[in-house]
Protein backbone atom coordinates (compact mmCIF):
# COMPACT_ATOMS: atom_id res chain seq x y z
CA UNK A 1 0.00 0.00 0.00
CA UNK A 2 1.20 3.71 -1.10
CA UNK A 3 1.44 5.36 2.36
CA UNK A 4 1.00 9.37 1.67
CA UNK A 5 4.12 9.91 4.24
CA UNK A 6 6.09 7.18 4.67
CA UNK A 7 7.02 6.56 7.97
CA UNK A 8 6.12 9.52 9.74
CA UNK A 9 2.88 8.65 11.04
CA UNK A 10 4.94 6.01 13.41
CA UNK A 11 5.47 9.01 15.72
CA UNK A 12 1.44 9.28 16.12
CA UNK A 13 -0.24 7.29 18.89
CA UNK A 14 -3.96 7.96 17.94
CA UNK A 15 -7.72 7.50 20.06
CA UNK A 16 -10.83 6.49 18.13
CA UNK A 17 -14.45 6.02 19.09
CA UNK A 18 -16.11 2.87 19.00
CA UNK A 19 -16.27 -0.61 20.49
CA UNK A 20 -15.12 -2.30 17.30
CA UNK A 21 -13.16 -1.95 13.93
CA UNK A 22 -15.15 0.74 12.81
CA UNK A 23 -14.66 2.04 8.87
CA UNK A 24 -13.54 4.97 10.42
CA UNK A 25 -10.63 3.12 12.55
CA UNK A 26 -9.82 0.93 9.38
CA UNK A 27 -9.37 4.34 7.44
CA UNK A 28 -7.15 5.95 10.09
CA UNK A 29 -4.64 2.46 9.85
CA UNK A 30 -4.32 2.77 6.14
CA UNK A 31 -4.24 6.72 6.12
CA UNK A 32 -2.35 7.67 8.59
CA UNK A 33 0.05 4.10 9.67
CA UNK A 34 0.27 5.32 13.23
CA UNK A 35 3.01 4.10 15.44
CA UNK A 36 -0.11 2.99 18.27
CA UNK A 37 -3.21 3.57 19.15
CA UNK A 38 -4.50 4.39 22.38
CA UNK A 39 -7.26 2.89 24.45
CA UNK A 40 -10.07 5.10 26.76
CA UNK A 41 -13.26 4.40 28.31
CA UNK A 42 -14.54 4.81 24.91
CA UNK A 43 -13.65 2.09 23.76
CA UNK A 44 -14.21 -0.79 26.17
CA UNK A 45 -17.65 -3.04 26.85
CA UNK A 46 -16.46 -6.51 27.40
CA UNK A 47 -12.71 -7.91 27.61
CA UNK A 48 -14.06 -10.15 24.80
CA UNK A 49 -14.69 -7.31 22.83
CA UNK A 50 -11.65 -5.54 23.53
CA UNK A 51 -9.79 -8.84 22.45
CA UNK A 52 -11.69 -8.63 19.57
CA UNK A 53 -11.12 -5.28 18.62
CA UNK A 54 -7.03 -5.40 18.89
CA UNK A 55 -6.41 -8.85 17.24
CA UNK A 56 -9.02 -7.01 14.26
CA UNK A 57 -6.98 -3.84 14.36
CA UNK A 58 -3.05 -5.76 14.49
CA UNK A 59 -4.43 -8.23 11.57
CA UNK A 60 -4.95 -4.86 9.80
CA UNK A 61 -1.88 -3.15 10.70
CA UNK A 62 0.36 -6.62 9.67
CA UNK A 63 -1.76 -6.71 6.08
CA UNK A 64 -0.94 -2.82 5.31
CA UNK A 65 1.45 -1.55 7.42
CA UNK A 66 3.88 -4.51 7.71
CA UNK A 67 4.19 -4.11 11.30
CA UNK A 68 1.34 -4.20 14.35
CA UNK A 69 0.23 -1.23 16.36
CA UNK A 70 1.33 -0.50 20.02
CA UNK A 71 -1.09 -0.37 21.76
CA UNK A 72 -1.77 2.18 25.37
CA UNK A 73 -4.19 2.84 27.71
CA UNK A 74 -4.54 4.95 30.87
CA UNK A 75 -4.67 2.91 34.11
CA UNK A 76 -3.52 4.36 36.89
CA UNK A 77 -6.20 3.27 39.30
CA UNK A 78 -8.90 5.47 41.01
CA UNK A 79 -10.91 7.98 38.78
CA UNK A 80 -8.60 7.31 35.98
CA UNK A 81 -9.01 3.85 34.66
CA UNK A 82 -10.23 3.09 31.33
CA UNK A 83 -11.24 -0.74 32.18
CA UNK A 84 -13.48 -0.04 34.58
CA UNK A 85 -15.84 -2.54 35.21
CA UNK A 86 -13.87 -5.24 33.23
CA UNK A 87 -11.30 -6.50 36.27
CA UNK A 88 -11.41 -6.17 39.95
CA UNK A 89 -10.97 -1.76 40.25
CA UNK A 90 -7.56 -0.51 41.07
CA UNK A 91 -7.47 2.22 44.37
CA UNK A 92 -6.51 5.72 43.40
CA UNK A 93 -2.64 6.13 43.58
CA UNK A 94 -3.04 8.20 47.27
CA UNK A 95 -4.89 5.23 48.79
CA UNK A 96 -2.42 2.82 47.60
CA UNK A 97 0.41 4.87 48.79
CA UNK A 98 -1.34 4.52 52.05
CA UNK A 99 -1.04 1.54 52.23
CA UNK A 100 2.60 1.04 51.39
CA UNK A 101 5.06 -0.16 49.05
CA UNK A 102 3.33 -3.79 49.00
CA UNK A 103 0.73 -2.64 48.34
CA UNK A 104 1.74 -0.55 45.37
CA UNK A 105 3.60 -3.53 44.07
CA UNK A 106 0.01 -5.90 44.57
CA UNK A 107 -1.63 -3.64 42.87
CA UNK A 108 0.86 -2.23 39.61
CA UNK A 109 1.28 -6.01 39.19
CA UNK A 110 -1.94 -6.58 38.81
CA UNK A 111 -2.66 -3.71 36.05
CA UNK A 112 0.22 -5.29 34.17
CA UNK A 113 -1.88 -8.67 34.38
CA UNK A 114 -5.21 -7.26 33.12
CA UNK A 115 -3.25 -5.22 30.50
CA UNK A 116 -1.60 -8.18 29.04
CA UNK A 117 -4.57 -10.28 28.91
CA UNK A 118 -6.39 -7.95 26.71
CA UNK A 119 -2.99 -7.40 24.49
CA UNK A 120 -2.11 -3.53 25.76
CA UNK A 121 1.75 -3.21 26.05
CA UNK A 122 1.67 0.61 27.61
CA UNK A 123 0.39 1.60 30.83
CA UNK A 124 0.24 5.94 31.12
CA UNK A 125 1.18 5.36 34.44
CA UNK A 126 2.45 6.23 37.04
CA UNK A 127 1.85 9.61 37.97
CA UNK A 128 5.09 11.17 39.43
CA UNK A 129 3.17 14.74 40.20
CA UNK A 130 3.82 15.86 43.69
CA UNK A 131 0.71 16.37 45.63
CA UNK A 132 0.20 19.95 46.90
CA UNK A 133 -1.98 21.29 49.51
CA UNK A 134 -5.58 20.64 49.16
CA UNK A 135 -7.60 22.53 46.44
CA UNK A 136 -5.10 23.91 44.63
CA UNK A 137 -3.67 21.15 42.46
CA UNK A 138 -5.91 19.44 40.25
CA UNK A 139 -4.84 16.13 40.44
CA UNK A 140 -4.75 15.18 44.01
CA UNK A 141 -5.32 11.82 44.87
CA UNK A 142 -3.40 11.13 41.32
CA UNK A 143 -0.31 11.77 42.80
CA UNK A 144 1.05 9.23 45.18
CA UNK A 145 2.28 11.96 47.83
CA UNK A 146 3.71 15.02 48.79
CA UNK A 147 7.09 13.79 49.94
CA UNK A 148 9.45 14.13 46.78
CA UNK A 149 11.42 10.38 48.75
CA UNK A 150 7.99 8.92 48.96
CA UNK A 151 7.08 9.28 45.14
CA UNK A 152 10.13 8.46 44.23
CA UNK A 153 10.39 5.10 45.98
CA UNK A 154 7.34 4.27 45.24
CA UNK A 155 7.08 5.48 41.43
CA UNK A 156 10.24 3.01 40.99
CA UNK A 157 7.91 -0.08 42.32
CA UNK A 158 5.15 0.70 40.13
CA UNK A 159 7.67 1.00 36.94
CA UNK A 160 9.38 -1.93 37.94
CA UNK A 161 6.49 -4.19 38.59
CA UNK A 162 4.66 -2.65 35.43
CA UNK A 163 7.84 -3.58 33.40
CA UNK A 164 8.65 -6.88 35.11
CA UNK A 165 5.80 -8.06 33.91
CA UNK A 166 5.88 -7.19 30.49
CA UNK A 167 4.12 -3.79 30.62
CA UNK A 168 6.09 -0.22 29.31
CA UNK A 169 5.62 1.84 32.32
CA UNK A 170 5.05 5.73 31.82
CA UNK A 171 6.42 8.47 34.62
CA UNK A 172 4.11 11.81 34.07
CA UNK A 173 3.85 14.40 33.66
CA UNK A 174 7.21 15.91 33.14
CA UNK A 175 9.00 17.64 34.49
CA UNK A 176 5.86 18.00 37.19
CA UNK A 177 2.70 19.19 37.23
CA UNK A 178 1.85 19.28 40.79
CA UNK A 179 1.84 22.96 41.21
CA UNK A 180 -0.58 23.55 38.49
CA UNK A 181 -3.63 25.04 39.69
CA UNK A 182 -5.23 24.74 35.93
CA UNK A 183 -6.10 21.71 34.30
CA UNK A 184 -4.82 21.89 30.57
CA UNK A 185 -7.18 19.78 29.33
CA UNK A 186 -9.18 22.99 29.04
CA UNK A 187 -6.34 25.90 30.04
CA UNK A 188 -3.06 26.71 29.65
CA UNK A 189 -1.92 26.13 33.19
CA UNK A 190 1.44 28.76 33.51
CA UNK A 191 3.82 28.92 37.02
CA UNK A 192 4.67 32.25 36.88
CA UNK A 193 4.72 32.49 40.82
CA UNK A 194 7.48 30.21 41.02
CA UNK A 195 11.33 30.11 40.30
CA UNK A 196 13.62 26.96 39.02
CA UNK A 197 14.86 26.73 42.84
CA UNK A 198 11.44 25.87 43.57
CA UNK A 199 11.44 22.74 40.94
CA UNK A 200 14.10 20.39 42.40
CA UNK A 201 12.20 18.35 44.43
CA UNK A 202 9.37 17.82 41.64
CA UNK A 203 12.02 16.92 39.50
CA UNK A 204 13.35 13.84 41.93
CA UNK A 205 10.88 11.14 40.82
CA UNK A 206 11.59 11.38 37.39
CA UNK A 207 15.48 11.33 37.90
CA UNK A 208 14.97 7.94 40.08
CA UNK A 209 11.83 6.74 37.35
CA UNK A 210 15.14 7.59 34.75
CA UNK A 211 17.76 5.75 37.01
CA UNK A 212 14.86 2.62 37.02
CA UNK A 213 14.77 2.15 33.67
CA UNK A 214 11.23 3.38 33.08
CA UNK A 215 10.53 2.85 29.45
CA UNK A 216 8.82 6.51 28.60
CA UNK A 217 8.01 9.45 29.91
CA UNK A 218 5.28 11.80 29.24
CA UNK A 219 5.21 15.46 28.82
CA UNK A 220 3.36 18.39 30.49
CA UNK A 221 1.68 21.14 29.02
CA UNK A 222 1.83 23.69 31.63
CA UNK A 223 3.95 26.73 31.09
CA UNK A 224 7.69 26.86 33.20
CA UNK A 225 8.59 30.89 32.23
CA UNK A 226 11.84 30.43 33.84
CA UNK A 227 12.80 27.20 31.52
CA UNK A 228 10.61 28.62 28.60
CA UNK A 229 8.64 32.11 28.90
CA UNK A 230 6.69 31.29 25.09
CA UNK A 231 5.80 27.48 25.11
CA UNK A 232 4.68 24.66 27.55
CA UNK A 233 6.87 22.07 28.70
CA UNK A 234 5.62 19.81 25.73
CA UNK A 235 7.08 22.63 23.36
CA UNK A 236 10.13 23.25 24.86
CA UNK A 237 13.51 22.11 23.77
CA UNK A 238 15.09 23.49 27.24
CA UNK A 239 12.61 20.79 28.91
CA UNK A 240 12.83 17.70 26.64
CA UNK A 241 16.15 18.24 25.06
CA UNK A 242 18.07 20.06 27.86
CA UNK A 243 16.10 19.12 30.76
CA UNK A 244 15.61 15.41 30.02
CA UNK A 245 17.83 14.13 27.43
CA UNK A 246 20.41 16.08 28.55
CA UNK A 247 20.95 16.53 32.24
CA UNK A 248 19.21 13.21 33.20
CA UNK A 249 20.41 11.27 31.03
CA UNK A 250 16.81 9.43 29.62
CA UNK A 251 16.77 7.57 26.49
CA UNK A 252 13.73 5.90 26.80
CA UNK A 253 10.68 7.17 24.26
CA UNK A 254 9.67 10.95 25.31
CA UNK A 255 5.76 11.01 24.83
CA UNK A 256 3.33 14.25 24.28
CA UNK A 257 0.64 14.09 26.49
CA UNK A 258 -2.76 14.52 24.87
CA UNK A 259 -1.89 17.19 22.08
CA UNK A 260 -6.05 17.49 21.54
CA UNK A 261 -5.95 19.59 24.72
CA UNK A 262 -6.66 23.09 24.96
CA UNK A 263 -3.70 23.73 26.19
CA UNK A 264 -2.04 23.16 23.04
CA UNK A 265 -4.51 22.92 20.46
CA UNK A 266 -6.38 26.06 21.31
CA UNK A 267 -3.09 28.34 21.18
CA UNK A 268 -1.20 26.30 18.69
CA UNK A 269 -1.31 25.69 14.75
CA UNK A 270 -0.48 22.12 13.84
CA UNK A 271 2.70 23.29 11.89
CA UNK A 272 4.05 24.78 14.70
CA UNK A 273 3.26 21.44 17.50
CA UNK A 274 5.29 19.28 14.58
CA UNK A 275 8.21 21.64 14.32
CA UNK A 276 8.41 22.91 18.19
CA UNK A 277 7.59 19.12 19.08
CA UNK A 278 10.67 17.73 16.97
CA UNK A 279 12.47 20.29 18.16
CA UNK A 280 11.94 20.15 21.66
CA UNK A 281 12.91 15.77 21.10
CA UNK A 282 9.27 14.45 21.38
CA UNK A 283 9.35 11.16 19.94
CA UNK A 284 5.74 10.83 20.05
CA UNK A 285 2.76 13.00 19.68
CA UNK A 286 -0.63 12.14 20.80
CA UNK A 287 -4.01 12.34 19.16
CA UNK A 288 -6.64 10.76 21.15
CA UNK A 289 -9.39 13.07 21.13
CA UNK A 290 -10.70 13.89 17.64
CA UNK A 291 -10.18 11.30 14.95
CA UNK A 292 -10.14 13.98 12.28
CA UNK A 293 -7.23 16.07 13.58
CA UNK A 294 -4.99 12.97 12.65
CA UNK A 295 -4.41 13.09 8.92
CA UNK A 296 -3.88 17.41 8.99
CA UNK A 297 -1.36 16.76 11.45
CA UNK A 298 0.19 13.98 9.67
CA UNK A 299 0.76 16.25 6.68
CA UNK A 300 2.06 19.03 9.09
CA UNK A 301 4.57 16.76 10.83
CA UNK A 302 5.57 15.31 7.29
CA UNK A 303 5.93 19.09 5.88
CA UNK A 304 8.07 19.58 8.90
CA UNK A 305 10.39 16.62 8.30
CA UNK A 306 10.82 17.18 4.66
CA UNK A 307 11.33 21.10 5.09
CA UNK A 308 14.29 20.99 7.26
CA UNK A 309 17.46 18.68 7.77
CA UNK A 310 17.29 18.93 11.12
CA UNK A 311 13.98 18.19 12.33
CA UNK A 312 14.17 15.25 9.78
CA UNK A 313 17.19 13.80 11.90
CA UNK A 314 15.01 14.27 15.14
CA UNK A 315 12.21 12.18 13.57
CA UNK A 316 14.92 9.59 12.83
CA UNK A 317 16.23 9.64 15.76
CA UNK A 318 12.34 9.36 17.55
CA UNK A 319 11.60 6.28 15.54
CA UNK A 320 14.64 4.60 17.02
CA UNK A 321 14.09 5.28 20.55
CA UNK A 322 10.22 4.58 20.01
CA UNK A 323 11.89 1.02 18.46
CA UNK A 324 14.28 0.90 20.83
CA UNK A 325 11.67 1.54 24.36
CA UNK A 326 9.18 -0.75 22.69
CA UNK A 327 9.77 -2.65 20.11
CA UNK A 328 9.82 -5.81 21.97
CA UNK A 329 6.21 -5.60 22.35
CA UNK A 330 5.73 -6.71 18.73
CA UNK A 331 6.74 -10.34 19.48
CA UNK A 332 3.42 -10.97 21.98
CA UNK A 333 1.06 -8.58 19.74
Amino acid sequence: MSRPAGDIGRQLFIGFPGTELSAGLDHLIRAVAPGGIVLFQRNVESAPRVRDLLDQAQALAGEHLGRGLWVAIDQEGGRVQRLRGLFEPLPAARELAAAGPGAVAQYAGLAADQLRSLGIHINFAPVLDLATEPGIGFLQDRCLAADPEDVALLGQIWIRTLQDRGISATAKHFPGLGLAALDPHHHLPVLETYREAQMPPHLIPFERAVAAGVHAVMSSHALYPFWDPDHPATLAATVGRDLLRRRMGFTGAYLSDDLDMAAIRRRYSDAEVARLGLAAGLDAFLLCQDPEHCEPFLKALADAVKSDGRLAAHHQAAIARLERSFGFHRQRR
